[in-house]
């Protein structure tokens, strides 16, 4: 009987998790078509950056009705609280990206399920651990996913941040204010470091103030380089200083960290090296020199 259930049940496994792939590819796809026709409207200038927030934050699709509420019930608090500081992390604070994330938890720990029943199915045993490894395995990767996506978005900010800092200063010479520099690098230039110039401008159109728009820059961004310009941007409202000459300061000093860390990284550059040499090279080596005398030995053993 068992034998005969356990496909059956892994069958109707695959299938669902076909069907909310599928589901899953659609709802992606329109979403970037969505995101992309505003990102146009936005730079054309026809609705205003607050406007596209509302927008973006009430996307919905076929997959929402379908996953959400099950994402809802099983995404406790704690997971969805630092699954929201990752995303924002990675450039994705919106209400419709979380949504998206917890969907995509729920998505690929039906997934991960699945493989393990069809797996655990046809081989037994100790192969059973591989349903809840899976499940548990698709359920934690949209979260390691997002990590990843924001420490590579850190290491853009920390080789972005220099000459968006140039542009700042320069902008801030030819008579501008703060505010208005920082518009001008956010509408420029691309990247992390543009976009979250954008959004601190944002933030302080919604009544934020200055202060409290750039301490949230530098808990969002979790980038040194960063949190130092913050607190000299921090320090030049509270002491009077000249924006310009503080800029400047940070851009040099930004550079020279820049070169010092890649200096740094060219000299472990042998040592990285010397693993791969190590387990592709020598064997290799070892074989064409002592493969000949091994099969001479060999066969002299043999004849004996």
């Amino acid at each position: 009987m068992n034998t005969l259930i356990l496909p059956v049940v892994a069958g109707a496994f695959a299938f669902v998790s076909v069907l909310l792939v599928s589901a899953a590819v659609v709802d992606y796809q329109r979403r970037t078509s969505t995101r992309r026709s505003l990102a146009i409207v936005l730079r054309v200038g026809a609705i205003k950056p607050a406007d596209g927030e509302l927008v973006r934050g009430h996307e919905s699709g076929a997959l929402d009705g379908l996953v959400t509420p099950v994402a809802e019930r099983l995404v406790g608090r704690r997971n969805r609280k630092k699954l929201r500081e990752h995303l924002a992390w990675a450039g994705k604070p919106t209400a419709d990206d979380l949504r998206a994330a917890m969907n995509r938890k729920v998505i690929y720990a039906t997934v991960g399920l699945t493989l393990g029943l069809l797996f655990a199915a046809r081989t037994g045993g100790l192969a059973w651990l591989a349903v809840p490894l899976g499940a548990l395995s698709g359920y934690f990767l949209p979260d390691l996913l997002a990590y990843n996506q924001g420490l590579k978005r850190t290491e853009e900010i920390q080789l972005g941040l220099p000459d968006a800092l140039d542009l700042l200063d320069l902008c801030v010479e030819s008579g501008l204010s703060l505010q208005a520099s920082l518009a001008r690098v956010a509408q420029h230039q691309t990247g992390p470091v543009a976009a979250e110039f954008g959004r601190v401008l944002h933030e302080m159109q919604l009544g934020l103030s200055r202060a409290d728009a750039f301490e949230a820059l530098a808990r969002r961004t979790k980038q040194e380089d960063m949190q130092r310009f913050v607190a000299a941007v921090l320090q030049v409202d509270k002491l009077g200083i000249p924006v310009a000459s503080v800029l400047k300061e940070q851009a040099a000093e930004m550079r020279k960290k820049r070169q010092s860390r890649a200096r740094e990284q060219a000299q472990k550059v042998p040592v990285k090296i010397l693993g791969p040499l190590l387990l592709c090279f020598l064997p290799g080596l070892f074989i064409i020199i002592l493969g000949p005398a091994v099969i001479t030995v060999a066969d002299i053993f043999l004849r004996n």
